[in-house]
């Protein structure tokens, strides 16, 4: 089991987060205000780039495309960044929960 990154950032008024699970498969998905727009996977452990495409919902729409630079394997932390109109903008992380393991007592109820 990989770990999981999630970067964010307030653009037009929209909420975009990027979600990434490292892994053998890194699993990508993008959010614009809490509604998944796009997904990738990557195969491999190489560093890549991967890039996903949004229209936010404003007045007028406008597109958005996110850059996801992912690690090779001998390790490093992805980075997300925000393209719009020539723009760069990186993303920053935020800080993803731990999941609960389950309990010894649980097992029994």
């Amino acid at each position: 089991m990989g770990r999981e990154y999630h970067f964010h950032c307030e653009h037009a008024g929209c909420s975009v987060t990027v979600g990434v699970r490292m892994g053998g498969t890194r699993e990508l998905e993008l959010l614009v205000d809490g509604k998944e727009v796009a997904t990738a996977r990557v195969h491999g452990r190489r560093a890549r780039t991967a890039v996903m495409t949004a229209v936010l919902p404003t007045d007028p729409p406008r597109d958005v495309e996110v850059e996801v630079e992912l690690p090779g394997a001998f390790g490093g932390e992805p980075v997300s960044i925000l393209l719009e109109g020539g723009e760069r903008r990186p993303m920053p992380a935020r800080e993803v929960p731990r999941r609960a393991r389950p309990t010894e007592a649980s097992w029994y109820s």
